[in-house]
């Protein structure tokens, strides 16, 4: 195991009083797709609670975390936002963004990080490997169980431009964080997100009942 599995987290959605399922509307789906810089001419990326019509007849009310992931983007503050805008992170946008409530109320103050670029930094000699040879053909995304960090590779970075970064040729395209940006979450006390060292995660452990996150405190 090298340095970096200990150095780097993924995020999850917090299983706690402030889980909210996102969703997005159909021209945000339609912009997001692909690997593509987003277009600021275009007008924010717009969210909303997924299961806002089901909430509405039960009478429930869904607080809104200070962080939201949704289909492995972040939405997060604007004070975040400005945080990360003294990096300079290759591939990664920090694009504005609007929550509608379940009451219609437009929230602005939030940016969205998406991910424009891959880095090819995944380690295919110590990752674990699950293509089914029925399916996956030579150039396909893999799936990967247990993924492992290229020391080559991120050592030939400065730290400053890797804080952020999805890895290429991976299904499901986990969004890294570096330390550095989960110790500034953890300060500024932001609710809705759960994080696990990348040495500490396994494929799928995020689904079982009962998961928090809790391994990485």
């Amino acid at each position: 195991m090298s340095k970096y599995e200990q150095e780097y987290y993924l995020p999850f959605a917090a299983m706690d009083d402030s889980k909210l399922f996102v969703g997005m509307d159909k021209k945000t789906v339609m912009r997001r797709g692909g690997h593509k810089k987003l277009n600021p001419a275009d007008g924010p990326m717009f969210y909303h609670n997924a299961y806002k019509e089901e909430d509405k007849k039960e009478g429930v009310k869904q607080p809104i975390p200070d962080i939201m992931l949704v289909t492995r983007e972040m939405i997060i503050p604007n004070e975040m936002m400005e945080f990360l805008r003294g990096f300079n992170i290759p591939g990664i946008q920090v694009f504005p963004a609007v929550y509608i409530d379940d009451d219609d109320n437009w929230h602005e103050n939030l940016s969205v990080i998406h991910c424009y670029e891959r880095l090819d930094c995944l380690d295919f000699d110590k990752s674990v490997i699950e293509n089914n040879p029925k399916y996956w053909e030579e150039g396909d995304d893999n799936k990967v169980d247990k993924p492992y960090l290229s020391e080559a590779v991120l050592n030939g970075m400065p730290e400053d431009e890797r804080l952020i970064f999805k890895i290429d040729n991976v299904k499901g395209l986990h969004i890294y964080f570096h330390q550095r940006i989960v110790d500034y979450i953890r300060e500024m006390e932001y609710t809705g997100v759960h994080f696990i060292k990348v040495a500490d995660f396994e494929e799928g452990m995020q689904n079982h009942e009962g998961f928090d996150g809790v391994t990485t405190y």
